[in-house]
């Protein structure tokens, strides 16, 4: 029984740690951010339901939801061996995060812009009303300012926390497991933001917004990864992908937002978008304008276009000890 005990523990290690017994594998990693920043959000909003909040907070709480979120994960993950800090994920509270974080802001609206345009264009869109105060009606101004203000704080949030699992704890852990294995630094880390594409992209359509087909939900998801993660690897930071998600997040709630939410809006649209030739047009178009306005940032600052050096050299450093990831 001893015996067998030693043995299964051994075998339990080396599944967690392999023959690192400083870090747990790179799977691991991952799912330990998943696992407690989805575990508090999914746990803390079935206690949130039953608190009422007022209705001009729209869904203003779930930034708190999330600031409890990544505090857990980084408690937690400050005590297991190895694990890196919140910061080595892309958090560098700097001159450069902010100017990366407003040129995401204004590249996404730009994007979103455009996408708009097209589908007027097209006649995937009609106004359906205008000046629409959502659930902040009859409140008057001051309650619609609130309304706004918690709107643009909650879906801020969402890109935060969306950001930090799927381009920063997935891509740099996964990136580190592929530099495991064998494969060079920089195509793991270009891999890596690949496979995220599959994680990130097909979940989409089972929340597919109203008048949009989960097929293209889904594809719009699945492309997004791609400027998401093209955004945070040739950065290294998560600023400038949380600026362009937190900025399309808000104009498809509240510059065009949906008919009959409870947001505030400038304009509210019906939309109908299937999966037909013109509908990928209406993503494929967008999506690589915000591609040349990343490059063309990202040249602008850093002077190359190429993945950043910090990610390299994490790849680097666990290139060839598979075992060990």
């Amino acid at each position: 029984i001893v015996t067998m005990a030693s043995t299964l523990g051994t075998l339990l290690r080396r599944t967690l740690w392999g023959r690192d017994r400083g870090r747990m594998r790179a799977t691991w990693r991952i799912l330990l951010g998943f696992g407690v920043i989805l575990g508090v959000l999914l746990g803390g909003s079935r206690v949130l339901r039953g608190v009422p909040f007022p209705d001009v907070l729209v869904n203003g709480p779930t930034a708190l939801l999330v600031c409890v979120a990544v505090g857990a994960y980084a408690l937690v993950a400050s005590l297991v061996p190895g694990e890196r800090p919140l910061r080595e994920y892309g958090f560098a509270f700097d001159r450069q995060w902010a100017l990366d974080s407003l040129a995401g802001v204004l590249a996404g609206c730009a994007f979103q812009a455009l996408v708009t345009g097209m589908l007027f264009a097209t006649g995937s869109a009609r106004v359906v009303e205008t000046f629409s105060a959502g659930v902040a009606a009859g409140g008057g101004p001051t309650a619609v300012a609130v309304a706004v203000a918690a709107t643009a704080v909650a879906f801020a949030a969402v890109a935060l926390w969306e950001e930090l699992l799927f381009r920063g704890v997935f891509v740099l852990n996964a990136s580190e497991g592929l530099a495991a294995r064998g494969l060079e630094p920089r195509r793991a880390v270009w891999a890596a933001v690949g496979v995220g594409v599959l994680v990130f992209g097909p979940g989409h359509a089972l929340v597919a917004a109203g008048g949009v087909s989960p097929v293209f939900a889904a594809a719009q998801a699945s492309v997004a990864a791609v400027y998401f993660g093209a955004a945070y690897v040739l950065t290294g930071s998560l600023a400038f992908p949380v600026g362009i998600h937190s900025a399309t997040n808000l104009w498809v709630v509240s510059v065009f937002g949906q008919a009959g939410s409870g947001f505030p809006a400038l304009v509210r649209l019906e939309r109908s978008i299937g999966a037909g030739p013109v509908d990928l047009l209406l993503l494929a178009i967008p999506s690589l304008l915000l591609l040349g306005l990343i490059v063309a940032w990202v040249r602008a600052t850093r002077g190359r276009v190429s993945a950043d050096e910090s990610l390299r050299d994490a790849a680097e450093r666990r290139r060839g000890p598979a075992a060990a990831e």
